[in-house]
């Protein structure tokens, strides 16, 4: 008798309906907002909080070092990777506080601001969201359930019509990898081309261990 009635097909299914609300016009939106930003002095910086943080950590880390193999610089970081920094601020300030107070101070007028929130409405992110808007810093924000604060805040509210939030952090990871095979393949394509990552090759290409 099988008792395992909780099946990996009912999640994917959930995940496929997840992806078809994703709107494409919104992609290309976040796509020329990045180029924008690419061998540029402007930054783009990502924020989350729990398995959101992580997946923030994992496109920061994956951005630099593709784009730099091509010769591209992307000045991307992850601000909340600094435990020192965020610990400091959440014990001298609050923890809502430890974005915000770096509107204007790292985070400047021509930088990218991207929110990953399952709900929308940490107060950590919606408090940086308010004060960067009132600065006129581009900002957008992906995110599920209702879309929350941050949907209505950001300029580029792309969001998720999911109310699970394990799907949600998928989301995140699916709509940036694309994001980076579309900037990869095609609007940089040319620099990719002559791109040289001999060890990555030898795993991917002639499926040896390097």
């Amino acid at each position: 008798m099988d008792n395992h009635k909780y099946l990996f097909s009912d999640y994917s299914n959930r995940l496929s309906k997840a992806i078809k609300t994703i709107d494409q016009e919104k992609l290309n939106m976040i796509h020329d907002e990045i180029v924008k930003r690419i061998n540029s002095t402007n930054s783009i910086y990502i924020f989350g909080n729990g398995g959101s943080q992580a997946n923030a950590h994992h496109v920061v880390g994956d951005y630099i070092k593709t784009f730099s193999l091509a010769g591209l610089k992307i000045k991307i970081s992850c601000l909340s990777d600094n435990i020192c920094y965020l610990t400091a601020a959440s014990n001298d300030l609050s923890y809502q506080d430890a974005y915000s107070v770096l509107i204007g101070t790292i985070i400047e007028s021509n930088d990218l601001l991207i929110y990953f929130s399952g709900t929308g409405n940490s107060m950590n992110l919606v408090k940086c969201a308010r004060k960067a808007a009132s600065k006129n810093i581009c900002q957008l924000a992906v995110t599920a359930f209702s879309g929350g604060a941050l949907k209505q805040i950001v300029d580029i509210p792309l969001h998720i019509n999911i109310n699970d939030m394990e799907i949600a952090e998928d989301m995140q990871l699916v709509i940036f990898h694309y994001l980076k095979q579309r900037l990869t393949q095609e609007t940089f394509a040319k620099e990719f081309k002559s791109c040289s990552a001999p060890k990555y090759d030898k795993r991917t290409k002639e499926d040896l261990v390097s």
